[in-house]
């Protein structure tokens, strides 16, 4: 530990680590980091490089407990819980150079003292140190700190996510790390469909400290309608927002674990761990919503993205395969590529400038109104002025085969829709690719690079990032999708809502490169 570190140095003192008994160990701890140093005979410290376990950051701690020994009556165990990035364990992790997040634990043992109560004293003040410089390193919003740091988290299980098997995976993969983190918790069972975006509607705001989903991409759209349609909407909004991906799509974890430049685990088992470590330890993001006007007369909240045409299509029509997981969205593009349909109409859209007037989340107080939300939108009767001399509105003539909009840069977790997009990045993209000869070349090639996002780089496909938008189908049928979920079919609007939503996620660490595309 440098000099200029070791005089802030919180605490410190000699342990003996786990299967090693006979050697003592100085472990020192600061804000910022604990560090391990082998003991020699004349009190000197020698450094331990075993394992790269020298020196450990407080950002790779998730949490520790305090616990009394089986065998001796008289020894105490600080259990610390690591996440961090690591060799694969085995003969592969031998050979392989690659990095990956995986769980791990530090055992100190205390037996300094006489008494069982005299060690887990000093124990006891150890783990205080450690998990408040684990909430410290949060740095929550001033309004969780002071009311809301005792209390727990709500958390909306669908049963039906995961295929079925979202209650096991919050249960086997979950429940333990957020035990290990201390991260309190009240668990209810969604019943059937708009069940979670009814309770948030009268729930008392004070009890809770958050909100978590352990679902897809539908349940968090649910909750965030809901909290937008209580009275007190803009208290209700301050309710940090935490995904569990149980789910065909989990773009919005996606999104989250892509904006802290932590690789995305592969398999459903590790993301979820994943996303339970991030949620026990978050740090409170801002993101991006849209409110988005339907022909029905609906005002609705966008999280994700506005699609039409073939990607709603796809998002729809593959419900009927949701028994294969994120696969389904696979069977019904190759249906949709081989037998593609036009879609006319037109879109009018206001392109993105930094300096437009649009609300931010600073100018929202109780008396705001939903309708204050908006700048740009107009009613549906009244048609928009694209006379470039007197509107900034712009219009795109159809016919075309794709229309997707997006305030993320992920639509799914194997679905990159824009590249440059963050969670909070004060506009929508527009994308679209016009109908024409070409049309299933131009499609099957699309479908085909979305999991790198390098379709964008196609000439035919256009894409542009905006601040409001109007689209009118000419067609009387066909799909429309806000964040994955099916509203009626007609005009549709909406406008960025800059930063109005806070998630659970972690900001990028500054020594940190990205690490995905």
């Amino acid at each position: 530990m440098a000099e200029s570190e070791s005089r802030s140095i919180d605490i410190q003192d000699t342990f003996f680590l786990q299967d090693q008994s006979s050697k003592p160990y100085i472990v020192k701890f600061s804000t910022t980091m604990l560090s391990i140093s082998l003991q020699n005979n004349d009190n000197q410290e020698r450094s331990v490089l075993d394992n790269n376990t020298q020196l450990i950051s407080i950002d790779d701690i998730y949490g520790c407990l305090c616990m009394k020994d089986n065998k001796d009556p008289i020894k105490c165990h600080l259990n610390i819980y690591l996440y961090s990035l690591r060799k694969p364990k085995g003969i592969i992790g031998t050979f392989s150079k690659k990095l990956t997040l995986q769980r791990s634990q530090l055992l100190l043992t205390y037996a300094k003292l006489n008494d069982y109560e005299s060690n887990l004293a000093v124990v006891t003040r150890w783990h205080y140190y450690i998990a408040n410089a684990i909430y410290l390193r949060r740095n929550l919003p001033l309004d969780i700190v002071t009311t809301k740091r005792d209390k727990r988290a709500l958390v909306f299980v669908n049963p039906a996510g995961g295929a079925g098997k979202a209650y096991r995976l919050v249960m086997e993969y979950v429940i333990g790390v957020w035990s290990e983190a201390e991260f309190t918790y009240h668990i209810i069972i969604t019943e059937r469909a708009g069940h979670a975006r009814d309770y948030v509607q009268s729930i008392q705001l004070a009890d809770w400290s958050g909100i978590v989903l352990a679902s897809g991409d539908g349940l968090i759209y649910e909750v965030i309608n809901g909290l937008m349609n209580r009275d007190d909407w803009q208290e209700a909004l301050k309710l940090p927002i935490g995904h569990l991906p149980c789910g065909s799509g989990n773009a919005f974890i996606t999104n989250i674990v892509r904006y802290s430049q932590q690789p995305i685990m592969k398999t459903m088992e590790k993301f979820i761990v994943q996303a339970a470590v991030i949620i026990a330890t978050y740090n409170v993001l801002p993101f991006d919503m849209a409110v988005v006007d339907i022909c029905d007369g609906q005002r609705l909240f966008s999280f994700l993205c506005i699609e039409w045409a073939i990607v709603a299509d796809v998002d729809c029509d593959s419900e009927q395969y949701r028994f294969l997981g994120e696969a389904r969205f696979t069977v019904e593009a190759i249906k949709r590529v081989i037998q593609p349909r036009t879609y006319n109409g037109y879109i009018d859209y206001i392109p993105y400038d930094a300096a437009d007037d649009t609300v931010n989340t600073n100018q929202i107080t109780p008396n705001t109104t939903i309708a204050q939300l908006h700048r740009h939108l107009l009613p549906f009767n009244e048609s928009i002025p694209t006379d470039s001399t007197v509107t900034k509105w712009r219009r795109i003539n159809g016919p075309f085969a794709h229309v997707l909009i997006t305030s993320k840069a992920s639509i799914s977790k194997d679905t990159i829709a824009s590249t440059k997009s963050t969670l909070s990045d004060g506009y929508l993209t527009l994308q679209y690719i016009r109908a024409d000869s070409s049309i299933r070349m131009n499609l099957a090639k699309t479908f085909t690079t979305m999991s790198d996002g390098k379709y964008l780089d196609y000439d035919f496909v256009e894409w542009m990032p905006i601040r409001a938008f109007r689209i009118v189908p000419s067609d009387t049928s066909g799909n429309m999708m806000i964040d994955g979920e099916k509203v009626s079919y007609g005009p549709i609007q909406g406008e960025i809502l800059p930063s109005i939503g806070r998630c659970m996620g972690k900001p990028p660490k500054l020594d940190q490169v990205s690490i995905n595309p």
